[in-house]
């Protein structure tokens, strides 16, 4: 399955929904797609269930959303991470407080924005 992403609304989060094969190739775009919407969205979450990421570039994309929205005082987070991605790599990105692992989207706090410091 190739790669597809869609915008949805879960309560107060704007939800970048990614889905098929994320490979080097396509991360570009994912990247694009979260700019966009950490620079205009107070609470965004990258649901991650729907897809298979390879290659080493995504860590890199969500700590530079993560940053992105941290700086902007908004909430990042990472919904349904791969178990692979959990034991290796999310958790040393998330030790800076730039971004939230989610087990599933009900995980997703209910806080208001959050104001820059």
């Amino acid at each position: 399955m190739a790669y597809m992403s869609s915008l949805l609304a879960h309560g107060r989060w704007t939800v970048v929904r990614v889905t098929g094969t994320v490979d080097d190739w396509r991360m570009p775009a994912l990247r694009a797609q979260l700019a966009d919407a950490v620079d205009v969205c107070p609470r965004v979450a990258v649901d991650l269930s729907g897809c298979r990421l390879t290659g080493t570039r995504w860590m890199g994309v969500l700590l530079e959303a993560g940053r992105r929205a941290h700086d902007r005082g908004h909430l990042f987070a990472v919904v349904s991470p791969r178990p692979h991605a959990t034991r290796l790599c999310l958790p040393v990105l998330a030790r800076g407080g730039r971004l939230l692992l989610c087990w599933s989207m009900e995980q997703l706090p209910k806080l208001e924005p959050v104001g820059r410091h």
